[in-house]
């Protein structure tokens, strides 16, 4: 029992990408250095600086989409991540203007996309990384009066394969398994 608490308290929650996110509790990191973070590196670089099982939980704000190897990042991820970790991984949705408008984003997002990292999918072979989908959510925005109106649409998630801009975000949680 006590080789099992000391192991649980070495393991770290990492918020990469925190950009102006500094959260307690956790190593933020960033490759920008005029944001506050603990630790500074390229995500676009692999290995990230961490050891084999050593993350409990790995947030990704807004981040991933600026990427340009989605499957070599999931790997790591999948590497950094003990069994029975979590990565929850937030990104704009591929058919809103949040995702469109930014020059620097270099992919796109569906509710659908991380299957293709998931334990059993056809398409699960882009990388070794296996995770189990605990959530796929489709987010809308309630920041200005026009994401309010458009929140009133009825029956959106119907109309979201024939309108864009009736969601703003996608989050996932995945789970090593």
């Amino acid at each position: 029992m006590g080789e099992n608490a000391a192991m649980a308290a070495e393991l770290i929650r990492i918020n990469l990408g925190c950009g102006r996110k500094y959260l307690d509790g956790w190593v933020n990191c960033d490759v920008v250095s005029t944001v506050r973070a603990d630790r500074y590196f390229d995500l676009e670089k692999f290995p990230y600086p961490f050891e084999d099982g050593s993350a409990t939980e790995i947030l990704m704000d807004n981040v991933l989409e600026h990427l340009e190897d989605i499957p070599g990042t999931m790997t790591e991820l999948h590497r950094i991540l003990a069994p029975g970790g979590t990565v929850l991984i937030k990104v704009p949705y591929g058919k809103s203007d949040w995702a469109l408008q930014d020059p620097t984003h270099k992919h796109y997002f569906t509710e659908r996309s991380m299957d293709y990292f998931t334990v059993g999918h056809e398409y699960s072979f882009y990388s070794e990384a296996r995770f189990e989908c605990l959530e796929a959510r489709l987010v809308a925005d309630s920041t200005t009066l026009r994401h309010v109106m458009r929140n009133l649409i009825p029956f959106r998630s119907i109309l979201r394969y024939f309108l864009f801009n009736l969601y703003d975000g996608v989050h996932f949680r995945l789970r090593k398994p």
